[in-house]
């Protein structure tokens, strides 16, 4: 392999997820324009002997959980490419993605970063996941009411799309710095990415969906080595966290209310229906509860 600056270097946050990131790493190519770096924010083994052989791939102990956006950030830092593509652990790209990616890139000097296609392992286009609208304060009760947005279509190709899930974000550095990359305060996960979308729409910057790049996803692989209840505090602290931010502590307050309304509800019904993301109806008890808990206190102390 011939040794010379990278185009594009991918930012891979890692989290006890070892069986996908030696997927990741196995299928990224042995192509020095493309370098990855897997920022080791907790594992069960020595990640140093995935690199082996591989002079494109490198690993970042910070010796702690940094969360997703610091550990982005951290990878950032030592990229040598000019393109920075966020990844999760479960995305990996279908050979020659890459290029495609870098190609679209550099046919649309004007636009801050590209949005790949997601397909699951049967082969479904995760746009309706991937590629949303950024949330109004409405948007945003309907999450605290546990209840999804209707999913958008996918989008054709090279339209812009307002926020992209930074599970496989390209973006160039200029446009990722300019809007002062990753928030640390969203930790561990969760919002940092939608935070970051609307620095950039802020900015009058664009990102389009390029779907000639696929990219393989496992969809949610932290939550179930998380927990239930360790998720709903994380997601909605941060939730929290980006309503004082772009909607107002009047917003944030207004939205603590219709959460802890509506987590009580779920509790009422539990009997009649359990969480999917719980392993059983105790376990979304107590994660519920706490997360009212949390919610009435304005998560002081968390």
């Amino acid at each position: 392999m011939n040794e010379r600056v990278p185009s594009l270097t991918a930012v891979a946050p890692h989290w006890h997820d070892e069986e996908h990131l030696a997927v990741l790493v196995r299928e990224w190519p042995a192509d020095a324009r493309f370098e990855l770096i897997v920022v080791d924010n907790g594992s069960d083994g020595d990640l140093v002997e995935l690199t082996t052989d591989r002079s494109n791939v490198r690993v970042l102990d910070p010796g702690r959980n940094l969360g997703f956006g610091a550990a982005v950030n951290r990878g950032a830092a030592e990229a040598g490419g000019d393109l920075i593509l966020m990844l999760n652990t479960d995305a990996a790209p279908e050979p020659g993605a890459l290029d495609v990616l870098v190609e679209g890139m550099a046919d649309h000097p004007d636009a801050a970063g590209l949005a790949p296609r997601l397909l699951g392992a049967d082969d479904a286009v995760q746009a309706a996941w991937q590629l949303r609208r950024l949330p109004t304060l409405r948007t945003l009760a309907g999450y605290c009411c546990f209840l999804e947005p209707a999913p958008l279509p996918e989008p054709a190709a090279g339209a812009p799309v307002e926020q992209p899930a930074a599970c496989a974000l390209l973006l160039r550095r200029a446009a990722f710095e300019g809007a002062g990359a990753m928030d640390e305060r969203f930790w561990p996960a969760w919002f940092e990415d939608v935070d970051l979308a609307r620095r950039l729409a802020d900015r009058g910057e664009r990102v389009l969906y390029w779907p000639e790049a696929v990219f393989r996803h496992g969809l949610g692989a932290s939550v179930p080595r998380l927990g239930y209840g360790a998720f709903l505090a994380a997601y909605y602290r941060n939730l929290d966290r980006y309503a004082r931010k772009h909607h107002g502590g009047g917003g944030a307050v207004l939205l603590r209310g219709v959460l802890v309304g509506a987590a009580l509800v779920r509790i009422v019904l539990l009997p009649l229906r359990c969480p999917r993301r719980a392993r059983g109806r105790d376990e979304a008890l107590v994660g519920l509860w706490r997360l009212a808990v949390a919610a009435v206190s304005g998560w002081r102390g968390r």
